[in-house]
């Protein structure tokens, strides 16, 4: 009786053991190839399959309440334990001692061989950038160049037309003058001589002189077309003026020739004895031969 309730004893034991053990190894098998998801809504736990998920996890849904949520996928387990070895052996050379460190392993040859590639980077991004400064500053001296050509074009078109301009008043002064009659004392005031005949009358030397016991006057003078086109000369007239302006005696005095190209120039001389003592002025003009009604004639050369 004993020994038969032993051995009954010892086998539910035995069978216990087992089912225990079976448990053990459904639960270890469950937790290596199940995950546990929990509803965020109803708090409802289910297991769903490790590669259900994926590695880069999934959107799942509740079968009670119908929520989803996502689910990310569990970290690799030799991912962490690179991290965790990366981290140790940050940590173990940052808390090396200085006194440990071998200082001809830092020396400058050391440095540039193991940080060249850092070194070639730099040198790169700062040669890109050196390049980049020398690009906008040929640039900008290209459109300081050309603002610079500009100004000095407009510069250039400016005077070259004031200068056409101012040759057209000077060559043109006759015809200028007979359109305009008011522009005459402006080439007056600025020293050129401007009327409608294109003549200028200049005198080049007086002098008093004794002929035969009586006091002469002999002047010399010449005559220059200043027009683009042959003139007609006609007989000068000389005047004394007194210090009023007025004219005490008039004269004519006849050209050596009776017509001047452009640019041409004469010389005549005159002469005249006992000037009045009260001129002061001595004046010269042209005139024609119907408006010789009230002067003197002079023998000329």
């Amino acid at each position: 009786m004993g020994s038969h309730f032993d051995c009954s004893y010892l086998r539910f034991t035995f069978t216990l053991d087992i089912f225990t053990l079976l448990s053990h190894i459904l639960i270890i098998t469950d937790s290596e190839n199940r995950m546990i998801l929990t509803c965020p809504e109803c708090t409802i736990r289910f297991k769903i399959a490790d590669n259900a998920i994926g590695p880069n996890g999934r959107t799942v849904r509740c079968s009670q309440c119908s929520v989803t949520w996502f689910v990310a996928a569990e970290p690799d387990a030799l991912s962490l334990d690179e991290a965790e070895k990366a981290t140790e052996m940050r940590v173990e050379i940052i808390n090396e001692p200085v006194s440990d460190i071998d200082l001809k392993n830092h020396s400058p040859e050391g440095q540039n061989s193991v940080f060249g590639n850092l070194d070639n980077g730099n040198d790169a991004v700062m040669a890109n950038v050196g390049a980049h400064a020398a690009i906008r500053e040929t640039a900008d001296r290209k459109k300081a160049r050309r603002r610079l050509l500009g100004v000095s074009m407009i510069w250039v078109v400016t005077l070259a037309i004031l200068a056409l301009f101012a040759l057209a008043a000077f060559l043109f002064r006759a015809k200028i003058v007979e359109k305009f009659p008011g522009t005459a004392p402006v080439y007056k005031a600025i020293g050129l001589e401007a009327n409608v005949s294109g003549l200028e009358i200049s005198f080049t030397d007086t002098k008093f002189g004794n002929n035969e016991g009586v006091q002469v006057l002999f002047i010399s003078g010449r005559i220059k077309n200043f027009d683009i086109k042959t003139r007609d000369v006609e007989l000068i007239q000389l005047s004394f003026i007194n210090d009023s302006g007025e004219i005490l005696t008039s004269w004519v005095v006849e050209p050596t020739q009776t017509e001047l190209k452009s640019g041409q120039v004469i010389k005549f001389t005159a002469q005249y004895p006992n000037p009045p003592v009260d001129a002061v002025t001595l004046v010269s003009s042209f005139v024609s031969e119907t408006d010789m009604s009230d002067t003197i004639p002079v023998a000329s050369k």
